[in-house]
């Protein structure tokens, strides 16, 4: 018999469900084996010591009460998640503010510069000044190009915008998934 076999049968003999012919098997390892001898003299010991003490009755509601503070241990946990997580619409972040800001601003000259009869009414597009001058241009360029090709332009422009902007505003672990994804497609030179 090896070590390995005898020291899993060793609680077995101790408490004496082990059958006759392991017994037989067992004794004959330990007259030989000091090592054997050693653990199963640590178990005697430890059987001895329990021996000693007293049992103690659980109370009748112990179940019911461990299950009652693992049910307010997970309801604890799930308010302060959603309590980090609370989103309240009213209350804007500095992130979403500047996004509005911009994309209204973004979207008033846009209208302004498309309706002639608005951008006389501004005093600075008047024509006289570099931004008036790069804004009727820009107009003008866009006003002159084919349905398709601006459709697709503001189409492809407003896909990077929305992309910026739901970066912008999403929190650190998503814009890091985010970026790792994108890593993983992007092929390496």
């Amino acid at each position: 018999m090896r070590c390995s076999q005898a020291i899993q049968q060793l609680q077995l003999y101790i408490d004496n469900h082990l059958p006759w012919e392991k017994v037989r098997l067992l004794e004959v390892h330990l007259a030989t084996c000091v090592e054997c001898r050693r653990e199963l003299a640590v178990l005697e010991e430890i059987a001895a010591a329990l021996e000693g003490t007293q049992s103690v009755l659980e109370p009748m509601n112990l179940t019911t009460n461990i299950m009652q503070l693992v049910a307010y241990d997970v309801q604890q946990r799930e308010r302060e998640r959603v309590g980090r997580e609370v989103y309240v619409p009213l209350r804007p972040s500095l992130k979403e503010m500047l996004s509005v800001i911009i994309l209204a601003t973004i979207t008033t000259f846009g209208i302004i510069l498309g309706q002639p009869s608005l951008r006389v009414s501004l005093g600075f597009s008047n024509g006289h000044d570099q931004f008036a001058h790069v804004a009727v241009t820009a107009a003008l360029f866009f006003a002159s190009m084919n349905s398709g090709t601006l459709t697709a332009a503001f189409w492809v422009f407003g896909t990077l915008i929305g992309v910026c902007i739901t970066l912008a505003l999403a929190g650190n672990e998503v814009r890091g998934e985010w970026f790792k994804a994108i890593s993983h497609k992007l092929p390496v030179w």
